[in-house]
């Protein structure tokens, strides 16, 4: 499997990057490799996380192998559509962060064009995840909602038991029973 996480810094596309790799090795996958391309990633800046799931020397998804993209916002589900191959799905937040050129009026944002474009690329689902995730320590769990979207839908080929032991190992106690929620309420979102 290779799996690509985007979205921009602070939404947690690594942290979900991480519970996929150690889902897959608790799962008995021999291989499972992460990389992250990360551009002012504090706040804003584009983030992308690979994941693969097979033997191979790089931890980075060639343009046209990936089989899933998990996009926290439109405008970089849109941008990493090159990496996705023919047969590829995508699971894809509604939420909208604007980037800097577009605040500055250099670029235009066309929310629908992006969504028509993706349509057209994949198999893909949008989620309102402003809202679905706000119940969960006020959004801050969309990284786990879209993961458990994604499993939802069939998308992801790693056992749900798996999932959540990944999430007791790298998400604080504290954190981690609101963080199951937002996943199981993920995957009851593309259920009904």
């Amino acid at each position: 499997m290779n799996i690509l996480i985007c979205g921009v810094g602070g939404q947690g596309t690594i942290l979900a990057s991480k519970i996929l790799a150690e889902s897959a090795v608790i799962d008995g996958s021999d291989v499972a490799r992460t990389g992250e391309t990360i551009g002012m990633s504090q706040r804003g800046g584009s983030v992308v996380s690979h994941v693969r799931t097979e033997k191979t020397s790089s931890p980075y998804i060639p343009k046209g192998q990936a089989d899933l993209i998990i996009a926290f916002e439109k405008c970089e589900a849109a941008r990493c559509l090159p990496f996705l191959k023919p047969s590829g799905k995508a699971v894809v937040s509604m939420s909208e962060i604007k980037p800097v050129a577009v605040s500055l009026g250099v670029m235009a944002y066309d929310s629908k064009a992006m969504e028509d474009y993706i349509k057209s690329a994949a198999e893909s689902i949008f989620l309102d995840t402003d809202t679905l995730a706000a119940p969960f320590m006020d959004g801050k769990c969309t990284n786990t909602l879209l993961l458990g979207a994604a499993f939802g839908m069939g998308f992801i080929n790693i056992s749900e038991n798996a999932i959540k032991k990944a999430m007791e190992k790298l998400i604080k106690p504290r954190f981690l029973d609101v963080n199951i929620k937002a996943f199981e309420a993920g995957i009851k979102a593309v259920s009904g």
